[in-house]
């Protein structure tokens, strides 16, 4: 389940972010890397309407934001398989995250940009209660959303 919400300065998530970036091959295409590209989807959206404005100034473009979004998300599905293994408590984002992305970001900013995605984690897992998709739980699955022809 995916929610689009778009500002006039910038693009829609759906336009800047395709599920082929999370996959390469057939055995790819499981319902954790969906729920990853979805994330990547609400990272980036999430993004441009809170801090957006505060991003374009230090010349970070949508495209910029939309790689970001893929480079966390991609980042998140190992936090993820930690948690569900037991092996963390908590799903966290860490400065270094976000930092070693940005090198350029003021510390204020940068705070800013954490509490931005935390707010989408849990936007997207209220999102993921009602989906009966279970891309977590059932995550190895085969997701037969990477063949529609929309995406």
């Amino acid at each position: 389940m995916v929610l689009i919400i778009m500002t006039k300065e910038s693009k829609s998530s759906l336009s800047m972010i395709k599920p082929s970036v999370f996959v390469h091959q057939e055995s790819e295409k499981t319902k954790l890397n969906w729920f990853c590209y979805e994330m990547s989807m609400t990272f980036y959206e999430e993004m441009n309407e809170n801090i957006g404005t505060s991003l374009k100034k230090y010349r970070i473009s949508d495209k910029d934001i939309a790689d970001f979004s893929i480079y966390l998300s991609k980042r998140m599905k190992g936090i993820i398989l930690k948690k569900l293994s037991g092996r963390i408590d908590k799903v966290y984002f860490s400065y270094e995250m976000v930092e070693s992305y940005f090198p350029k970001l003021n510390d204020r900013l940068v705070n800013k940009l954490l509490k931005v995605l935390s707010k989408a984690w849990y936007k997207q897992l209220d999102f993921c209660v009602v989906c009966p998709t279970r891309c977590v739980s059932e995550k190895d699955a085969y997701c037969t959303m990477f063949d529609e022809e929309d995406f």
